[in-house]
C-alpha cells in the first residue's frame, strides 16, 4: 500500500491512500474550498488554500493515469477480443477469461504495488495468447501445405489411372485390328 503525506506546519498531514472510496478527493476538495471560502487571510487560510491545491493536483493525476490505463485496456481489449482458443489442459479460452478478469481487477485499482504486479501478469498473459496464436499460426500453415500436397498426389493418381485405361483401350483397339487381320 503506497502512501504520501500532505502536511502543513500547525496541522496533522493528510494521509492519502489507495483504498480510499471513489470521489474521496473530489468531496474532500469540496468541503476544503467551503472551509477556505468562509475564512479570512490568517495562516490557516493560507494552510487551507495550500490544501486545496495540493489535492487538486492529485486529483488531476489521478484522472490522468485512470484516462492512460482506460485507453490501454480498451486498445488491448480490441487486440484480443476476437482470439478464442481451445488448449488440451485448460478450458477453452482461460486465457482470454483470466486476461479480461485481470483488467477489471486493475482497473478498480491505482498506481500501487499490487497495481503494478497485476499490470506484469497481465503482460505475462498476453505474452502467452501471442504465443499460442503464433503455434496455432504455425500449424494451420503446416496443414495447408499438407493439403495442398495430398490434391496434388490425387491429381498425379487420377492422370494415371486415366493413362492406364487409355492402354487398356489402346491394347484392346490393337489385338481387334490384329484378330480382323488374321480372319481375314
Amino acid at each position: 500500500m503506497s502512501r504520501s503525506l500532505i502536511s502543513s506546519s500547525r496541522n496533522p498531514p493528510i494521509q492519502i491512500d489507495d483504498e480510499l472510496p471513489e470521489g474521496y478527493y473530489k468531496n474532500l476538495i469540496r468541503t476544503l474550498k467551503q472551509h477556505v471560502d468562509s475564512k479570512d487571510n490568517s495562516a490557516e487560510h493560507i494552510s487551507l488554500k495550500k490544501k486545496v491545491t495540493e489535492l487538486e493536483f492529485l486529483l488531476s493525476k489521478e484522472k490522468s493515469v485512470v484516462d492512460k490505463l482506460e485507453k490501454k485496456v480498451t486498445k488491448e481489449k480490441e487486440l484480443y477480443d476476437y482470439f478464442f482458443w481451445k488448449d488440451d489442459e485448460l478450458p477453452e479460452g482461460y486465457y482470454k477469461n483470466l486476461i479480461r478478469t485481470l483488467k477489471q481487477h486493475v482497473d478498480s485499482k491505482d498506481n500501487s504495488a499490487e497495481h503494478i504486479s497485476l499490470k506484469k501478469k497481465v503482460t505475462e498473459l498476453e505474452f502467452l495468447l501471442s504465443k499460442e496464436k503464433s503455434v496455432v499460426d504455425k500449424l494451420e500453415k503446416k496443414v495447408t501445405k499438407e493439403k495442398e500436397l495430398v490434391m496434388m498426389l490425387n491429381n498425379k493418381l487420377e492422370v494415371s489411372m486415366q493413362q492406364n485405361s487409355m492402354l487398356k483401350v489402346l491394347v484392346v483397339v490393337i489385338l481387334l485390328v490384329v484378330a480382323l487381320w488374321c480372319f481375314k
